[in-house]
């Protein structure tokens, strides 16, 4: 497996300052698909890149979960429904939004689970996560692994302030750029990657941690992903710019 370490000095992007969900020309960025999808705005970070906020800008639907809403607001849209055990919900918007409240208080997962399950019961199966990182990092580690899960079930990505997450099973193209930065995470020892178009060779290796097989970059306009076992989640960073 070739090591990658030696690239772990490079910076990644600077994080923007925080800002509302502005309209921009970056906006063309999102994959053409894309403003499609149905949003799930999980109670993280508020996206501030052009990219995801193209993205809850144009959305069919958006699903907050529970105290989301909040943020939802201050960019002033409104959700389509509200999903989890309301307790981040103030009683004003409790009342405000009666008809769109779709109470869950099951334990045994978090807000994000309960969100996806409730498009699935809609036939809202293109998704986009949004808002599912940054604050707690453990909240950030889970609902990556979550990520990994859905994608049995449903057409999802999740989309950062600096790139996207898609989890891959079996075989895919995927687009890109020259120069793009790629990183690939698997959960168990037995997942075997290989990659086509991208600087540094994936035949077949198998990651023990979750650094063996990031930083890597895109030579082409697409790359050739084939996961054996799996799923895989792949990063992709946006254009700069």
């Amino acid at each position: 497996m070739r090591c990658l370490l030696h690239h772990c000095t490079q910076r990644y992007a600077a994080f923007m300052s925080p800002r509302r969900c502005q309209s921009s020309s970056s906006a063309s960025r999102t994959q053409p698909h894309d403003t499609a999808r149905t949003v799930i705005l999980a109670n993280g970070a508020f996206p501030t890149h052009p990219v995801p906020c193209a993205l809850l800008r144009h959305a069919p639907q958006i699903v907050c979960c529970d105290g989301a809403t909040i943020s939802l607001l201050a960019a002033s849209l409104e959700p389509t429904a509200i999903v989890g055990d309301l307790d981040s919900l103030p009683p004003a918007l409790r009342v405000r939004f009666s008809d769109r409240l779709h109470p869950d208080t099951t334990q045994d997962d978090n807000d994000l689970a309960k969100a996806f399950r409730f498009c699935l019961s809609q036939g809202w199966r293109e998704l986009a996560i949004l808002g599912g990182t940054g604050l707690r990092e453990d909240h950030t580690l889970g609902n990556l692994g979550w990520l990994a899960d859905f994608s049995a079930q449903a057409d999802v990505v999740l989309l950062t302030d600096t790139g996207r997450f898609t989890a891959v099973r079996g075989t895919a193209t995927l687009a890109s750029f020259p120069g793009q930065q790629v990183s690939l995470f698997t959960f168990d020892a037995q997942t075997a990657l290989h990659a086509r178009g991208l600087r540094y060779a994936l035949n077949g290796v198998k990651p023990t941690r979750w650094w063996q097989a990031t930083l890597n970059e895109a030579v082409g306009d697409t790359f050739d992903l084939t996961i054996q076992g799996g799923p895989a989640l792949v990063f992709q960073t946006y254009p700069a710019g």
